[in-house]
């Protein structure tokens, strides 16, 4: 059973644009090589999230803790590196080890018991962050050893690392959603899973495999935000959850399953980012910031609904 694209990420694309073209027009500062690189960082964190809660939202599901996953990935890293020790690698390790782990736990409770996903993610969402404080006695751990400054402020041929690795992130996904039988899979799940189960896909194995990706990449995206903040703590990526469905659904992927793109998830994380970068040159306050941004996700469901019950009608 082949994947389903439709290069739905079409949409995000010209979003993207349009909006460039009107920052751009209402601040002298945004199209400048400094901010545009400024954005891309920025988003970097945001998008690996949202790649991973990509392949949980194509087989129908969501993911609400990714946020609280980063964070404890990120507290008990930090915790090792610079409270106990532990070499930097070996810490990073067990940060994707965490990633890994919970993901195992969040896909065996989804696939093989038979918890909706909305159901156990929101559970994660307090029970994760409560024992990333619980684990590090609450305090925060700053002044992260190498190659954390590197990882958060060095650059690859003058491209600073946050956006090589999203940018190789995304290109392995692009070719595991396009090109495995992992994705082809997933995309018969979420489009309609009877169907996938009646033609012998084993539902149960990759709808876990699902879950595993979404909390590696909250893994990983706790190593770039730690680098970044040359800190951790519980309080790491507070509310990143909602950004990074925001950031899926703008892409063009549906919450119904079955259909979307990478790609336009990592262009619904660039969009996100614009409209705050843009809010923030014109000195909108951060409270009109998260109405556009809400009111954006709005839109963006209603259209999905709009076009899935169109597509229905056909």
């Amino acid at each position: 059973m082949k994947a389903i694209n439709r290069q739905d990420w079409y949409g995000a694309m010209v979003a993207v644009l349009l909006l460039s073209l009107l920052l751009s027009i209402a601040s002298p500062y945004f199209l400048t090589s400094g901010n545009l690189s400024n954005i891309l960082v920025q988003a970097s964190v945001i998008a690996l999230l949202a790649g991973g809660q990509t392949f949980v939202i194509l087989t129908g599901g969501v993911d609400l803790a990714v946020g609280a996953l980063t964070a404890l990935a990120g507290a008990v890293a930090g915790h090792l590196m610079i409270k106990l020790g532990v070499d930097v690698y070996l810490a990073l390790t067990v940060a994707l080890g965490i990633g890994a782990a919970v993901g195992l736990f969040n896909g065996y409770l989804v696939a093989f018991v038979g918890i909706p996903s909305f159901i156990v993610t929101l559970g994660g969402l307090t029970l994760w962050r409560g024992l990333a404080f619980e684990a590090t006695g609450g305090f925060d751990n700053a002044g992260m050893p190498e190659p954390m400054p590197f990882i958060g402020y060095g650059d690859w041929l003058g491209v600073p690392m946050p956006i090589v690795i999203t940018a190789l992130y995304f290109a392995v996904m692009a070719f595991v959603l396009s090109s495995t039988k992992l994705g082809r899979y997933v995309y018969a799940m979420g489009s309609n899973e009877m169907g996938a189960r009646q033609v012998g896909i084993p539902i149960k194995g990759y709808k876990l495999a699902v879950y595993v990706v979404s909390g590696l990449s909250c893994a990983l995206g706790a190593i770039v935000l730690m680098a970044r903040m040359d800190s951790s703590s519980g309080k790491m990526a507070q509310m990143f959850e909602l950004d990074a469905i925001a950031a899926v659904i703008l892409g063009g992927t549906s919450l119904f399953g079955g259909r979307g793109s990478i790609w336009g998830s990592l262009l619904g994380a660039i969009l996100i980012t614009m409209v705050r970068n843009g809010m923030n040159l014109m000195e909108i306050s951060q409270f009109k910031q998260m109405m556009a941004i809400g009111a954006v996700v709005i839109v963006a469901v209603w259209i999905d609904v709009v076009r899935r019950q169109r597509l229905l009608r056909k």
